[in-house]
């Protein structure tokens, strides 16, 4: 049996449409260091910085602003909460730019009446921040900001928009760097799942068959065009020029 056509595809957006880890990471770290020293961990913002990097790399996925309260004697809840919140929680520029190609990949899929939905995992004001500065919201259809939490989820609002959009989730695509996020939560939802193997979780590995991608590739640009294979063949009539 061939593949279902692609009619719509959810998108993350951090290290999937922006290179969140070369333009971003850094500084977020360091004003996270700093919020943890403050609050009481041991050493400079500096030092925690460089913590956070090296648990990052050692335990891809976990806490790394808990484990380095505990590996240096602090208070987990109070140091950790504050690292948390000065990580996600902060300043952007006014203007960055996507990944290469992203803009070109997501008016190529727009054009062969392929719906996007971009749905990004983080604090909400920082989030539409970084869409904005990217101008991304123009390139898709629309834009759902997952907050920050223990019940945040994007399998929900990928099953909310299937229903509100009249989709089936077998004729839906995910892309996105985090194989125990989008990803997961497409595979459960029965999607085509891209991974974008860069960034912050590149080092990350599958925890179960669920967190496994359909595909890997190492950017948007090479995602957009597998998607573009399995779109759905222009109906009679229909242009190459992207949707308003």
């Amino acid at each position: 049996m061939s593949p279902r056509a692609i009619r719509a595809v959810f998108l993350d957006l951090d290290d999937t449409l922006l290179d969140t880890a070369g333009i971003l990471l850094g500084p977020a770290r360091l004003e996270a260091g700093a919020a943890m020293v403050a609050a009481g961990l041991p050493g400079t913002a500096e030092e925690a910085a460089a913590g956070l990097t090296r648990i990052a790399r050692e335990r891809p996925g976990g806490n790394p602003f808990e484990t380095l309260a505990e590996e240096r004697g602090a208070d987990p809840m109070r140091v950790g909460i504050a690292g948390w919140g000065a990580f996600f929680k902060r300043a952007v520029p006014d203007h960055m730019p996507l990944v290469d190609g992203a803009a070109a990949g997501l008016q190529a899929l727009r054009s062969r009446g392929i719906r996007l939905f971009l749905v990004t995992f983080g604090d909400p004001p920082t989030q539409d921040a970084k869409v904005r500065a990217t101008g991304v919201a123009a390139l898709v259809d629309r834009v759902h900001f997952e907050p920050l939490g223990p019940v945040a989820d994007k399998g929900r609002t990928f099953r909310l928009f299937c229903e509100q959009e009249g989709l089936d989730p077998r004729d839906c695509a995910a892309v996105g760097d985090r194989p125990d996020s989008e990803i997961a939560a497409a595979r459960r939802l029965g999607m085509y799942a891209i991974r974008v193997r860069r960034g912050e979780h590149e080092r990350m590995e599958p925890a179960s068959k669920d967190e496994a991608p359909n595909e890997t590739v190492p950017s948007f640009a090479l995602a957009a065009e597998m998607l573009l294979d399995r779109a759905a063949p222009p109906a009679d009539g229909d242009t190459d020029c992207p949707r308003g």
